[in-house]
């Protein structure tokens, strides 16, 4: 009996423990639980604005404008205002004022020759003869080689290897460009008198018909040959017979001879 009274009496003991150990710890949660919502700071008193309400005014707002430079190109230089022309080579022909001249290559002036730059086709074997006929010296020139024309008979032309030799030999006119070097010659001489005329009929406007120089031209246009003092062919760009204007000017500058 009297162990059951103990056995009670240290269980009502125990309760009463516990119910004091209760009301120990109660504030303190109560002051931690209010330790955890912050403080309003002194001086502040503007209300802190909600997140939602935040986010709400940041989606009324417009969304912001990004510009994009663009570089603008670098500036075309300027084109020249005097654009070159082409000039179109100018070969002769043989007209028949030409053929006439040349009786149709029959009868070929005395004053074409000596020609110079004339380019043979096949092979020549020049020789140099004593007075009595003995061969005392010879040459060769080989096809394409350049040679003078210093006459013709029929249908052969005499020929040398420079003007400044006495060896000769012969080959038919055909074998060779001989036509074509005398056209270009023709051509040039006609296009001279033409820039005289020309020249002539502005000084006529202007005037000056009398005028001493043009007067000393024309004594020697009369007196020129169809073929003299004239410069050789030789290619300045386009082709060894051109006669176009820009030709005819850079033969002029590198020879000295008249157009």
């Amino acid at each position: 009996m009297k162990f059951k009274l103990i056995i009670i009496s240290v269980y009502i003991i125990l309760l009463c423990s516990c119910e004091q150990l209760k009301e120990f710890n109660s504030p303190k949660s109560e002051n931690n639980e209010s330790s955890n919502v912050p403080a309003s700071v002194p001086g502040n008193d503007k209300p802190s604005r909600k997140v939602d309400e935040v986010d709400s005014s940041i989606s009324k707002n417009e969304p912001p404008v990004i510009k994009t430079i663009v570089s603008a190109p670098p500036p075309e230089k300027p084109e020249s205002s005097i654009i070159k022309t082409k000039v179109k080579p100018e070969q002769p022909e043989f007209s028949p004022e030409l053929l006439s001249a040349v009786k149709n290559w029959q009868l070929i002036p005395k004053s074409v020759f000596p020609l110079s730059a004339v380019t043979i086709n096949q092979p020549i074997e020049f020789v140099a003869k004593t007075q009595s006929g003995q061969i005392i010296a010879t040459a060769l020139k080989k096809p394409g080689d350049e040679v003078v024309a210093v006459g013709s008979s029929g249908k052969y032309l005499s020929v040398a290897p420079s003007l400044k030799t006495k060896m000769r030999g012969q080959i038919l006119l055909e074998q060779t460009d001989f036509k074509q070097g005398v056209a270009y010659l023709f051509e040039l001489r006609k296009k001279q008198r033409e820039d005289y005329e020309r020249k002539k009929a502005e000084l006529a406007e202007l005037g000056n018909s009398s005028d001493d120089s043009l007067s000393r031209e024309t004594s020697t246009q009369e007196q020129a040959s169809l073929f003299e003092d004239l410069p050789i062919p030789g290619d300045f760009g386009h082709g060894k017979f051109c006669i176009c204007k820009d030709c005819r000017d850079k033969r002029l500058a590198a020879t000295g001879s008249m157009k």
